[in-house]
């Protein structure tokens, strides 16, 4: 005996959407000179150690290219 599916029944919704409220923009809080200054002391290492990364990047792929071309 074989069964045939029955179509689920579709209920209508008649429901008006309503957007959600939006808080209010407000301008950027601008920080303080001192919390700026905290902020750079905090972080002085920074450039210098990205710089000594990307130097080290640089040798390291220019070293493969060198090989690339010597044991080929």
């Amino acid at each position: 005996m074989r069964m045939t599916p029955k179509p689920l029944a579709v209920k209508e919704v008649n429901q008006h959407l309503q957007p959600l409220p939006l808080p209010p923009k407000q301008a950027p809080v601008a920080k303080s000179p001192v919390m700026m200054a905290e902020h750079a002391a905090r972080h002085r290492y920074v450039l210098s150690e990205l710089r000594r990364s990307l130097t080290i990047a640089a040798v390291l792929f220019v070293l493969l290219i060198v090989l690339y071309f010597l044991l080929r």
